[in-house]
């Protein structure tokens, strides 16, 4: 939903969502309001299954299920989100489910049929198989992407391939993953920077009162809104983020210079020591 709205607008969901439900492939509507009358007037009376997935905007909920009595008796509408608040401003508040983590088991079998297109992994690669598990720390997409990129190539290959991710994240991955940072205003991504590179594992507390100090202001709305985005977690007390979403927020941060002293925050402290030594410190994050 959020790729294809993103690129050709609101009325090409309704005409898809039309065009796919009756099998008419002449739906033409006028504008969005007279695809939300449509959709109504057309499907009040069918039982359907509809599948809204990667929904990023309230807009695209209204636009193609803006209410129950929009379809008939018995029909079930799925929807996937990053943001939990789209999901309670709409009508499914009391029908909310939070996708758990693969366990170990799981996973395995996820890398391992897409890293060599069946289960039972010559032992020789075993090695490899939990130190690409390791890296894709159980999220399904990095699971599928890694194992994709094994695929076919020798015990040597797998190991240069890993070896590269340990220096450069996966593109795809990554590309994926800033979709929830990218909607952030500027205001909260620093906030998101900021956790993800230095204070991911700390107290909530003590999180809220640095980055107060650092920003002049509150944290607790921003804080709200990166776990409403699924960008970080609380638990426990303790603010916590995805390996893979901690290590796409150092990534950014990289990309602003090659030179440590001209990022906005530094976590490795080899960078901290070279930048004090060479007294080239400007007013940065230094954790």
């Amino acid at each position: 939903v959020r790729e294809n709205s993103h690129k050709n607008g609101l009325l090409n969901l309704q005409e898809i969502v039309l065009t796919e439900i009756l099998g008419d492939k002449e739906i033409r509507l006028r504008n969005v309001k007279n695809g939300m009358s449509i959709i109504e007037q057309r499907l009040s009376s069918k039982k359907v299954l509809l599948v809204l997935d990667d929904v990023d905007k309230i807009e695209q909920l209204q636009a193609i299920a803006g209410a129950p009595n929009w379809f008939g008796s018995g029909s079930i509408v799925i929807i996937t989100t990053r943001e939990k608040n789209l999901l309670l401003q709409h009508w499914v508040e009391s029908k909310l489910y939070e996708v758990e983590e693969l366990n170990d088991k799981e996973a395995c079998e996820l890398l391992s049929w897409n890293a060599f297109k069946t289960d039972k992994v010559d032992p020789k690669y075993t090695k490899i198989l939990n130190r690409a598990l390791r890296y894709a720390s159980r999220l399904p997409l990095a699971l599928e992407v890694v194992g994709s990129n094994l695929f076919g190539k020798g015990k040597e290959e797998c190991k240069l391939i890993l070896d590269r991710y340990d220096r450069i994240p996966d593109k795809k991955i990554q590309d994926i993953l800033r979709v929830s940072f990218d909607s952030l205003d500027e205001e909260d991504k620093d906030v998101f920077l900021d956790i993800a590179c230095c204070f991911g594992g700390y107290k909530l507390s003590d999180v809220e009162n640095i980055l107060h100090a650092h920003h002049g202001s509150s944290m607790k709305l921003g804080i709200e809104l990166l776990i409403e985005r699924s960008l970080i977690k609380i638990d426990d007390g303790l603010v916590t983020l995805h390996e893979l979403i901690q290590d796409m927020g150092k990534e950014i941060v990289r990309q602003e210079s090659k030179e440590p002293n001209e990022r906005s925050r530094l976590w490795n402290i080899e960078h901290v020591v070279q930048v004090l030594e060479e007294n080239k410190v400007r007013p940065i994050l230094l954790v």
